[in-house]
């Protein structure tokens, strides 16, 4: 009985002594995770944000850097002819004295004008041949100048069109660039004229003083005729 009572005591003593055995039920923290969602939310938006100002600094980028090729605008205004139309400095001699034939424009206006050619080796002949020529040959060059400047006009319509249709910094500027070098050829082109303006007043005036000179030539050479008659009249 007392094996009984002792072994009974010790159980009761080891379940007494034994810890409590208790259920573990998860706990949820609501406020810790919403606070957790917000700022991920917030990280994203940060994210978005930068991606979006990281490309509107690379298209920045590229209107400031992207090249543009302004001889690849109006195309038709690259064209000797157009920018510089009047001839060399040094056939402008004989063009507007009328030693040289000028252009097919001069040609034409030649042609035009022209009635009457001088023999050769008649007084004065060169001298009317001459002229007529160089009549021809400034009204050449300025109806070729005139020419030019036309096709100038048909052409700027493109540069409006590439101006109305450009995207970017430095496509504009690219445009303005090459209005400003046209801007640059008509004025030059207006310096012409009015250089060929003057070359044709002065050719005027020179011709006055050549029929000038060549009445004195003929009224002093009737004079020693005259002198040379009477001489040997006076012989005889």
């Amino acid at each position: 009985m007392r094996k009984y009572l002792l072994a009974f005591t010790i159980l009761s003593l080891g379940i007494a002594l034994a810890p409590k055995a208790n259920a573990q039920v998860a706990v949820v923290d609501a406020a810790n995770l919403a606070q957790n969602v917000q700022t991920a939310a917030q990280a994203i938006v940060a994210v978005e944000q930068l991606k979006a100002q990281l490309s509107q600094l690379q298209q920045t980028y590229q209107m400031f850097t992207n090249p543009t090729n302004i001889l690849g605008m109006a195309t038709g205004m690259e064209n000797s002819a157009i920018e510089n139309p009047m001839p060399l400095a040094n056939s402008l001699s004989g063009l507007v004295g009328g030693q040289s034939a000028g252009s097919a424009a001069a040609t034409t206006f030649y042609n035009q004008n022209h009635v009457y050619t001088a023999p050769a080796g008649t007084p004065g002949s060169a001298q009317l041949n001459e002229n007529g020529q160089s009549i021809a040959n400034i009204e050449g060059i300025a109806s070729t100048n005139l020419s030019a400047i036309e096709q100038r006009l048909q052409e700027l319509p493109d540069l409006e069109a590439d101006l109305n249709t450009a995207t970017s910094i430095t496509q504009v500027s690219a445009i303005n660039g090459r209005i400003a070098a046209e801007s640059q050829f008509v004025q030059a082109q207006q310096a012409q004229v009015a250089n060929l303006q003057v070359l044709a007043s002065e050719q005027q005036a020179s011709q006055q003083q050549q029929d000038q000179e060549q009445f004195q030539k003929d009224a002093s050479n009737s004079e020693v005729e005259m002198q040379q008659a009477a001489a040997e009249n006076g012989d005889q």
